[in-house]
Protein backbone atom coordinates (compact mmCIF):
# COMPACT_ATOMS: atom_id res chain seq x y z
CA UNK A 1 0.00 0.00 0.00
CA UNK A 2 2.97 2.82 0.93
CA UNK A 3 4.46 1.71 -2.06
CA UNK A 4 1.25 2.46 -4.29
CA UNK A 5 0.68 5.89 -2.63
CA UNK A 6 4.05 6.63 -3.52
CA UNK A 7 3.59 6.22 -6.96
CA UNK A 8 0.65 7.85 -6.68
CA UNK A 9 1.82 11.04 -5.19
CA UNK A 10 4.39 11.10 -7.55
CA UNK A 11 2.26 10.78 -10.73
CA UNK A 12 0.20 13.52 -9.24
CA UNK A 13 3.02 15.90 -7.70
CA UNK A 14 1.43 18.39 -8.38
CA UNK A 15 -0.55 17.64 -11.73
CA UNK A 16 -4.27 17.91 -11.91
CA UNK A 17 -5.84 15.30 -13.13
CA UNK A 18 -6.94 16.16 -17.04
CA UNK A 19 -5.70 12.88 -18.50
CA UNK A 20 -6.62 9.66 -18.21
CA UNK A 21 -4.96 7.72 -15.27
CA UNK A 22 -2.35 4.84 -15.02
CA UNK A 23 -4.00 1.81 -14.87
CA UNK A 24 -2.28 0.74 -11.49
CA UNK A 25 -3.89 3.60 -9.67
CA UNK A 26 -7.69 3.02 -11.23
CA UNK A 27 -6.81 -1.06 -9.90
CA UNK A 28 -5.77 0.06 -6.69
CA UNK A 29 -8.96 2.70 -6.06
CA UNK A 30 -11.01 0.27 -7.19
CA UNK A 31 -10.18 -2.44 -5.02
CA UNK A 32 -9.50 0.01 -2.22
CA UNK A 33 -12.80 1.05 -2.67
CA UNK A 34 -14.08 -2.81 -2.55
CA UNK A 35 -12.24 -3.40 1.14
CA UNK A 36 -13.84 0.11 2.47
CA UNK A 37 -17.50 -1.33 1.55
CA UNK A 38 -17.22 -4.53 3.78
CA UNK A 39 -21.02 -3.69 5.67
CA UNK A 40 -21.40 -2.94 9.28
CA UNK A 41 -23.99 -5.31 11.17
CA UNK A 42 -27.21 -3.58 11.86
CA UNK A 43 -27.11 -5.38 15.37
CA UNK A 44 -23.62 -3.10 16.06
CA UNK A 45 -23.82 -0.85 19.26
CA UNK A 46 -23.34 2.62 18.12
CA UNK A 47 -20.48 1.89 20.20
CA UNK A 48 -18.24 -0.07 18.60
CA UNK A 49 -18.62 1.29 15.20
CA UNK A 50 -15.99 3.29 13.79
CA UNK A 51 -17.09 6.54 12.38
CA UNK A 52 -14.38 8.59 10.05
CA UNK A 53 -16.21 12.27 10.44
CA UNK A 54 -15.21 14.66 7.16
CA UNK A 55 -14.99 17.88 5.93
CA UNK A 56 -14.10 19.66 2.61
CA UNK A 57 -12.63 23.15 1.58
CA UNK A 58 -13.60 23.85 -1.96
CA UNK A 59 -13.20 26.88 -4.22
CA UNK A 60 -16.97 27.19 -4.47
CA UNK A 61 -20.41 25.23 -3.88
CA UNK A 62 -20.76 23.26 -7.28
CA UNK A 63 -18.02 20.51 -8.68
CA UNK A 64 -20.32 20.69 -11.81
CA UNK A 65 -19.37 24.41 -12.42
CA UNK A 66 -15.78 23.42 -11.93
CA UNK A 67 -15.14 24.22 -8.27
CA UNK A 68 -12.49 21.91 -6.67
CA UNK A 69 -11.46 20.40 -3.34
CA UNK A 70 -8.76 22.59 -1.82
CA UNK A 71 -8.73 20.55 1.60
CA UNK A 72 -9.65 17.03 3.18
CA UNK A 73 -9.64 16.39 6.49
CA UNK A 74 -11.30 14.07 9.08
CA UNK A 75 -10.64 12.54 12.50
CA UNK A 76 -12.10 8.99 13.48
CA UNK A 77 -14.52 8.49 16.45
CA UNK A 78 -14.12 4.66 18.10
CA UNK A 79 -15.60 3.21 21.19
CA UNK A 80 -18.02 6.14 21.70
CA UNK A 81 -14.88 9.10 21.67
CA UNK A 82 -12.90 11.14 19.38
CA UNK A 83 -9.66 9.96 18.46
CA UNK A 84 -7.74 12.92 17.92
CA UNK A 85 -4.50 11.18 17.62
CA UNK A 86 -6.17 9.80 14.33
CA UNK A 87 -6.72 12.68 11.94
CA UNK A 88 -6.18 13.53 8.24
CA UNK A 89 -5.45 16.61 6.85
CA UNK A 90 -4.34 17.57 3.37
CA UNK A 91 -4.05 19.89 1.19
CA UNK A 92 -5.23 20.23 -2.35
CA UNK A 93 -3.85 21.65 -5.48
CA UNK A 94 -6.84 22.52 -7.46
CA UNK A 95 -5.90 23.75 -10.64
CA UNK A 96 -7.79 26.85 -10.64
CA UNK A 97 -8.00 30.29 -9.14
CA UNK A 98 -9.28 30.22 -5.18
CA UNK A 99 -11.14 33.09 -4.64
CA UNK A 100 -10.13 35.80 -2.41
CA UNK A 101 -13.22 34.92 -0.17
CA UNK A 102 -12.59 31.43 0.38
CA UNK A 103 -8.74 31.85 0.70
CA UNK A 104 -9.97 35.07 3.83
CA UNK A 105 -12.69 31.75 5.17
CA UNK A 106 -9.97 28.87 5.34
CA UNK A 107 -7.31 30.69 6.14
CA UNK A 108 -5.86 29.37 3.22
CA UNK A 109 -3.12 31.18 1.40
CA UNK A 110 -2.44 30.46 -2.36
CA UNK A 111 1.42 29.86 -1.58
CA UNK A 112 0.45 27.23 0.42
CA UNK A 113 -1.36 25.48 -2.37
CA UNK A 114 1.96 25.83 -4.56
CA UNK A 115 2.75 22.51 -5.42
CA UNK A 116 0.57 20.12 -3.07
CA UNK A 117 -0.67 17.02 -4.83
CA UNK A 118 -3.89 17.14 -7.20
CA UNK A 119 -6.83 14.98 -5.89
CA UNK A 120 -5.47 11.87 -7.07
CA UNK A 121 -2.58 12.25 -5.40
CA UNK A 122 -4.79 12.44 -1.96
CA UNK A 123 -7.30 9.96 -2.83
CA UNK A 124 -5.19 6.83 -1.80
CA UNK A 125 -4.37 8.27 1.47
CA UNK A 126 -7.55 9.32 2.01
CA UNK A 127 -9.36 5.88 1.70
CA UNK A 128 -6.86 4.18 3.08
CA UNK A 129 -7.17 6.52 6.69
CA UNK A 130 -11.24 5.90 6.54
CA UNK A 131 -11.33 2.28 5.67
CA UNK A 132 -14.58 0.30 5.85
CA UNK A 133 -15.22 3.27 8.72
CA UNK A 134 -18.63 4.98 8.18
CA UNK A 135 -18.69 8.32 7.23
CA UNK A 136 -20.24 11.44 8.85
CA UNK A 137 -20.47 14.92 7.40
CA UNK A 138 -22.93 17.78 8.14
CA UNK A 139 -24.29 18.01 4.65
CA UNK A 140 -22.19 14.82 3.56
CA UNK A 141 -23.72 14.86 0.34
CA UNK A 142 -22.26 18.10 -0.70
CA UNK A 143 -18.28 16.47 0.17
CA UNK A 144 -19.53 13.46 -1.88
CA UNK A 145 -21.01 15.77 -5.01
CA UNK A 146 -16.85 16.70 -5.11
CA UNK A 147 -15.52 13.56 -4.55
CA UNK A 148 -17.78 10.82 -6.34
CA UNK A 149 -17.83 12.67 -10.08
CA UNK A 150 -14.41 12.25 -10.26
CA UNK A 151 -13.99 8.69 -9.22
CA UNK A 152 -16.69 8.05 -11.72
CA UNK A 153 -15.52 9.97 -14.19
CA UNK A 154 -11.32 8.29 -14.17
CA UNK A 155 -12.36 5.23 -12.42
CA UNK A 156 -15.70 4.10 -13.01
CA UNK A 157 -16.73 3.68 -9.55
CA UNK A 158 -17.71 5.90 -6.18
CA UNK A 159 -17.22 5.47 -2.48
CA UNK A 160 -19.35 2.96 -0.97
CA UNK A 161 -19.16 3.23 2.66
CA UNK A 162 -21.92 3.52 4.73
CA UNK A 163 -23.13 7.47 5.61
CA UNK A 164 -24.57 9.39 8.13
CA UNK A 165 -25.72 12.94 7.46
CA UNK A 166 -25.60 14.96 10.79
CA UNK A 167 -28.20 17.19 9.53
CA UNK A 168 -30.94 14.76 8.51
CA UNK A 169 -29.82 12.71 12.36
CA UNK A 170 -30.28 16.64 14.06
CA UNK A 171 -33.59 16.91 12.13
CA UNK A 172 -34.42 13.26 13.38
CA UNK A 173 -33.98 13.92 17.34
CA UNK A 174 -36.16 17.23 16.61
CA UNK A 175 -33.53 19.37 17.83
CA UNK A 176 -35.12 22.42 19.03
CA UNK A 177 -33.05 25.01 16.53
CA UNK A 178 -33.94 27.39 14.20
CA UNK A 179 -32.25 26.18 11.42
CA UNK A 180 -29.81 23.29 11.22
CA UNK A 181 -27.06 24.50 10.23
CA UNK A 182 -23.32 23.80 11.63
CA UNK A 183 -23.17 27.18 13.43
CA UNK A 184 -26.38 27.15 15.05
CA UNK A 185 -25.75 23.25 16.38
CA UNK A 186 -22.62 23.94 18.08
CA UNK A 187 -24.09 26.73 19.84
CA UNK A 188 -26.83 24.78 20.92
CA UNK A 189 -24.47 22.20 22.14
CA UNK A 190 -22.10 25.14 23.63
CA UNK A 191 -19.39 23.98 21.84
CA UNK A 192 -16.62 26.49 21.19
CA UNK A 193 -16.06 26.86 16.97
CA UNK A 194 -12.42 26.47 17.55
CA UNK A 195 -11.14 25.89 13.94
CA UNK A 196 -14.11 26.62 11.99
CA UNK A 197 -14.33 26.95 8.31
CA UNK A 198 -10.73 24.79 8.02
CA UNK A 199 -11.09 21.17 6.79
CA UNK A 200 -10.03 19.57 9.87
CA UNK A 201 -11.35 21.56 12.16
CA UNK A 202 -15.02 21.21 11.00
CA UNK A 203 -14.61 17.60 11.06
CA UNK A 204 -13.39 17.76 14.93
CA UNK A 205 -16.56 20.48 15.58
CA UNK A 206 -18.89 17.54 13.86
CA UNK A 207 -17.26 14.80 15.63
CA UNK A 208 -17.97 17.02 18.71
CA UNK A 209 -21.66 17.05 17.69
CA UNK A 210 -21.62 13.54 16.69
CA UNK A 211 -21.13 12.71 20.19
CA UNK A 212 -23.88 14.99 21.23
CA UNK A 213 -26.75 13.48 19.26
CA UNK A 214 -25.33 9.88 20.22
CA UNK A 215 -26.22 10.92 24.03
CA UNK A 216 -29.80 11.83 22.73
CA UNK A 217 -30.25 8.49 20.91
CA UNK A 218 -28.84 6.82 24.17
CA UNK A 219 -31.06 8.91 25.81
CA UNK A 220 -34.36 7.82 23.53
CA UNK A 221 -32.73 3.98 24.17
CA UNK A 222 -31.25 3.42 20.72
CA UNK A 223 -28.09 2.22 21.44
CA UNK A 224 -27.76 0.14 17.20
CA UNK A 225 -26.94 0.80 13.89
CA UNK A 226 -30.19 -1.00 13.09
CA UNK A 227 -32.12 1.74 15.58
CA UNK A 228 -30.01 4.37 13.72
CA UNK A 229 -31.73 3.18 10.58
CA UNK A 230 -35.08 3.08 12.10
CA UNK A 231 -35.14 6.54 13.14
CA UNK A 232 -33.67 7.51 10.06
CA UNK A 233 -36.15 6.08 7.84
CA UNK A 234 -39.03 7.10 10.08
CA UNK A 235 -38.00 10.84 9.51
CA UNK A 236 -37.34 10.36 5.87
CA UNK A 237 -40.94 8.85 5.37
CA UNK A 238 -42.65 11.75 7.18
CA UNK A 239 -40.39 14.18 5.34
CA UNK A 240 -41.91 12.77 2.69
CA UNK A 241 -45.24 12.82 3.41
CA UNK A 242 -45.43 16.83 4.30
CA UNK A 243 -43.95 16.89 1.01
CA UNK A 244 -47.05 15.26 -0.71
Amino acid sequence: MNTIIRRAKKRFFPRPEKEKLPDFLVTEIKEMIARNSSPVSSSALLKDVRFAVMDLETTGFNSARGHEIIAIGAVLIEGDKIQREKTFHELVYPDREVPEHVLKLTGIQREMLVGRLSFFGVLLQFLDFIGSSIIVGHNIDFDLSFINPKLKKYCGTKVKNRSIDTIVLAQSLHMPVKSYSLDNLLAFYDIDPVGRHSALGDSLLTAELLIRLFSVLKDSDIRTLGGLDELLKRHTRFSDDKIF
